[in-house]
Order: structure tokens, then C-alpha cells, then sequence
């Protein structure tokens, strides 16, 4: 029997399948040797004069040299209720292995009849960073410096008292200081105290930047034009009661895919709009249907892969290794070829425990932390 081939059946369905074999190889034995036992006695001439059968039913051997014929036939009788029973029970265990074979026996069909509506779901979950509502203080004394600036501030606020909440403060270029709010009331609350005449600051307003989508594996011959054409005719409904404010829709820059035919398009739009397209995780472009996710706003450095800068600004003189973080390509890296795991260089320099990792993976701890500093100025809703 090639069951123990089978490629498609589970360890414990086999092994349930062939102890019921077993058994009820058992109990054919069993009917066979009553079966033997009969013709001898029969044969015999009389129940006195026969020779003495062993018959093995599992439990204990029954052997019956002198008893009488009603006696014999109880025992058969028992005998054979013991048996049905049984045969009963090796139905039931049959049936409920044949039901378990048959749910893990899918065709090719049924599996590619059941799934096409999973494949256009995004592979990332939906984006629920909240951003921080911000305002830019200065001074008005030209002289002054950021710390001094800042002081001013923690002076005037006196956040301390428990009647506002400050989520983020930081110094920037220029004597600037930067402060995020969680709730635009606790932002209105700061900014009218911070404006009072005798402050000596002055406080504006930060707007957020819009989110971004990406449009995963767009034909190249469809050109910025035609993808928002086909975004804003193909899908009507995802622009049904936006004002025109919020109907903003502006393709940023294009990524470049293994297939030389496609690019990934990246595109700004309305916190309203990014909701709806992201939501629905697939767009139809021409004759084309792709998938729409979330983009992050965090900017990779491609030569050293570190976080918040562009190549322009890279102290390194070479590009680095994403692999193992070593002064050459991924493509002639000795761990690659040696089949070693990966090491990510950034959370190295930051002294992280956890390092097996490549260093575009979003289970990176220092890639989570940049990202949410790069998501705190951008609207989501």
C-alpha cells in the first residue's frame, strides 16, 4: 500500500487510517478462525468428540472441549454482537478519516477559484499613525538664540500646571523652536498664550504635508497625466462629495521595479482621498489593475542607508552593503555567498541587541523610530 507515500494526507490522519486497517484486519482474523472452528465441530460428528480450537478475540482465548451445544451458540452469539459492534465503531473512525482526506484534498481548481479576491489585498495593514498639530516660535529679538528662545517658552507655558499637553518640543535652525500638539485645542490654548502682548514671540502655524500612496507595478508607458486621468475617470466613486480642497491628487516620483516594464508611482494626495484609495486597496489604471498601499514619508540615504538624508548629504565615500553593512555591493558580498544570515548596520550603531535583520525591513527598530518622526508631520486625517 503506498500510504505511506502519500504527499497530500497529514501525519495523523495516516496514522489513525492505519490502525483502523489494523483493526479490522483483527477482527477478519477473528471471523475466520470462528469460521474454522464451526466446520471442525461440525465435522466432528458432535460437540463431544471435537478437538479443542483456541480462537483469539482480543481479550482472552475461548476454548470449549466439553460444553453443550446452547452453551456454544450463547458464545458465538456474543461473540458475533462483540464483533458487530466493533465493525460499527471501525464505520465510524472510516468515515471520519475519508471526511478528513477529502477536506485536505483540494483540486487546483477549487484553491484558484477561492483566492483571487485575497491577491489584490494590500500586504500591508492600514496606516493609523495620528499626526502632531505644530507651530514654529521665535523671537522677536533678532539677537536671541534658540535655547534662550526656549526657555521663553517653558517660562510662558509652564506646561507643569496640568493645563496643557506638550507632545514634542525641539530647537531648529534659525532661532526657531518647534512644538507638536496631539489635539489642535491644546494647540489653539499654547498659541493664544504664547501670542499675549510682553511674550516677546512670535508663533505661526504649521501646515502638515499630505500623505502619500504608492501604486504598486503601473506599465511605464502610462505617463503621470494618464494615471490621474485614469484615477479620477476609473473611480469616480472615490471622489463623489469631496470638496475640490479635498480632492488633491499629484504623482511625486516613480520607483523603479525589477520589470523594466512597470514602476511603482508615488503619489501625494488629501488625507480624505488617501483614506478612500488606501481603504479599497486596489485601483484600476487602463487596462491594468494594481495595488494602492500606504507610503511611507521616511527618507533613506541609498549610499549609507541611514535615515533622514539624500546621497547629496552622505559623509560616506562608497556605497555600503545592505546585507552586512561592508564598504561593496550586495551582489559581491562574501555573507551572501557564504549563505549568512543578515546584519543591519543601523541598529549596530545604535548598540540594539537585535541585528539579524536586512535594513528595509520594517521589523527594524531604528527604521520604526525615523518613520514615526517622518509620519508626525504629515495629516492622515
Amino acid at each position: 500500500m503506498a500510504l505511506s507515500q502519500s504527499k497530500n494526507l497529514k501525519t495523523e490522519v495516516k496514522e489513525a487510517l492505519i490502525d483502523v486497517l489494523g483493526k479490522l484486519k483483527k477482527l477478519v482474523g477473528d471471523s475466520e478462525a470462528e469460521r474454522e472452528v464451526e466446520k471442525a465441530r461440525k465435522g466432528s460428528g458432535g460437540p463431544g468428540d471435537g478437538v479443542p480450537v483456541n480462537i483469539n478475540t482480543g481479550a482472552a482465548s475461548a476454548v470449549f472441549p466439553d460444553s453443550g451445544p446452547s452453551k456454544i451458540l450463547e458464545e458465538h452469539s456474543r461473540l458475533l454482537l462483540e464483533h458487530k459492534e466493533g465493525m460499527s465503531a471501525l464505520q465510524e473512525e472510516m468515515a471520519k478519516c475519508t471526511q478528513a482526506i477529502e477536506e485536505q484534498r483540494r483540486s487546483y481548481a477549487t484553491v484558484a477559484a477561492s483566492t483571487p479576491h485575497k491577491l489584490m489585498q494590500p500586504l500591508r495593514p492600514a496606516v493609523t499613525h495620528s499626526a502632531l498639530h505644530s507651530v514654529v516660535v521665535t523671537s522677536e529679538d533678532n539677537q536671541e538664540t534658540a535655547d534662550e528662545v526656549l526657555n521663553r517658552v517653558r517660562r510662558t507655558v509652564d506646561a507643569k500646571e496640568g493645563w496643557v499637553k506638550v507632545d514634542r518640543v525641539r530647537k531648529a535652525k534659525d532661532q526657531k523652536v518647534l512644538m507638536g500638539f496631539g489635539t489642535v485645542e491644546d494647540k489653539r490654548k499654547v498659541k493664544e498664550r504664547l501670542s499675549r502682548k510682553g511674550t516677546g514671540l512670535v508663533v505661526e502655524d504649521v501646515k502638515n504635508k499630505n500623505p502619500l500612496l504608492v501604486l504598486i507595478g503601473v506599465l511605464t508607458i502610462n505617463t503621470d497625466k494618464e494615471v490621474l486621468r485614469a484615477l479620477r475617470n476609473q473611480h469616480m466613486n472615490l471622489f463623489d462629495g469631496l470638496d475640490p480642497g479635498e480632492a488633491r491628487l499629484q504623482v511625486k516620483y516613480r520607483r523603479k521595479a525589477r520589470n523594466p516594464h512597470v514602476a511603482h508611482v508615488v503619489l501625494s494626495a488629501s488625507p480624505a482621498l488617501w483614506a478612500r484609495i488606501t481603504g479599497v486597496g486596489s485601483v484600476y489604471i487602463d487596462l491594468q489593475r494594481v495595488r494602492a498601499e500606504d507610503q511611507s514619508p521616511l527618507l533613506q540615504c541609498p549610499r549609507c542607508l541611514g535615515f533622514g538624508q539624500g546621497r547629496k548629504f552622505c559623509k560616506e565615500e562608497m556605497d555600503l552593503c545592505s546585507h552586512c553593512g561592508g564598504p561593496h555591493l550586495k551582489s559581491r558580498c562574501p555573507d551572501v555567498l557564504a549563505g549568512l544570515s543578515s546584519s543591519c548596520r543601523n541598529c549596530r550603531w545604535a548598540k540594539f541587541g537585535q541585528v539579524e535583520h536586512n535594513k528595509f525591513s520594517d521589523d527594524c527598530p531604528v527604521r520604526r523610530k525615523w518613520d514615526g518622526i517622518a509620519r508626525s508631520s504629515v495629516a492622515y486625517c
